[in-house]
């Protein structure tokens, strides 16, 4: 029904048109750079490396429960899960060193703040690499169980062309081959 784009103009939109019921030029300047200067408030604020943080942590939460139910969904592949767990442990040291950092400034000056930035939007990457690496295991997985079931299928139907893996499924990942994608 409503695309995200329509979606993100609304609140615009909504803004111009409000606009033009003011009838003084000079009210109408003034609200536009209020509004402007709460819209830039409001991106700084969420651009802050403690927002930013909390958001990481929400994700690596997220991507320990993907990797707890890919242990219990994806048996074939539990070495390769297990080092995922361990970057993700890694990733959760990081994201603590960086709370520590974030804990230990009362003030941030600007150049502490960008590295803090940096910092957390570079261990964000590592999470959705770790992330999607995990997804990918889960639907090989899945594929595999889908070409199991067509080949049960069709031995029962008395077929003899068992269907093979596809995208090379059979071919079974290293953690290097995942993260070279």
């Amino acid at each position: 029904m409503y695309d995200d784009d329509s979606l993100s103009r609304l609140p615009c939109s909504l803004l111009l048109a409000s606009l033009s019921f003011i009838p003084n030029d000079t009210l109408r300047y003034t609200a536009v750079g209020l509004a402007a200067g709460a819209g830039v408030l409001s991106a700084i604020h969420l651009k802050r490396p403690s927002v930013q943080l909390k958001n990481l942590e929400t994700t690596v939460n997220e991507t320990e429960d993907l990797i707890r139910a890919a242990k219990e969904f994806c048996s074939r592949d539990v070495l390769i899960l297990a080092e995922e767990s361990v970057r993700l442990l890694e990733i959760k040291r990081s994201v603590s060193i960086i709370q520590c950092r974030i804990l230990d400034s009362n003030t941030l000056a600007w150049k502490k703040y960008r590295l803090l930035w940096g910092e957390v939007s570079e261990t964000a990457k590592k999470v959705k690499k770790t992330r999607t690496t995990v997804q990918l295991i889960m639907e090989a997985e899945r594929q595999r169980q889908f070409t199991d079931d067509i080949n049960t299928t069709q031995m029962v139907l008395g077929r003899r062309n068992p269907v093979g893996s596809p995208c090379g499924l059979e071919h079974r990942y290293s953690s290097r081959e995942l993260y070279s994608v």
